[in-house]
């Protein structure tokens, strides 16, 4: 293994540890935890290797208050774009899962 790959792979594994600490503050309904990670910077749209965000877990276990707080910050991060279409990968970019010309029909 050489020390480019080793220094990776200590990256990799701290940003998984901060993903990690971000869904368990979600599903603990530790507003103050989310609050301090969201203001350094994670995006609310992080996934774990599952592809389960805090959002998914913050509504599982009814905490209402969460879901407003990270679907606040989601509002913030889309500047305007609707996330339909959209898919987050880990590190929270988005690309389109259809590709262009993704159009979404709200006339009905």
């Amino acid at each position: 293994m050489t020390y480019q790959s080793s220094q990776k792979d200590i990256t990799d594994d701290f940003k998984m540890q901060r993903i990690g600490n971000f869904l368990i503050h979600a599903s603990r309904s530790d507003r103050v935890g989310l609050n301090l990670m969201l203001r350094e910077g994670i995006s609310p749209n992080v996934q774990d290797y599952d592809n389960i965000t805090a959002l998914h877990l913050a509504a599982s276990e009814g905490h209402d208050s969460i879901v407003e707080l990270l679907l606040h910050y989601k509002g913030k991060e889309t500047n305007g774009m609707t996330a339909v279409g959209n898919r987050e990968n880990i590190t929270g970019d988005s690309s389109s899962s259809t590709g262009e010309g993704d159009e979404r029909d709200d006339s009905r």
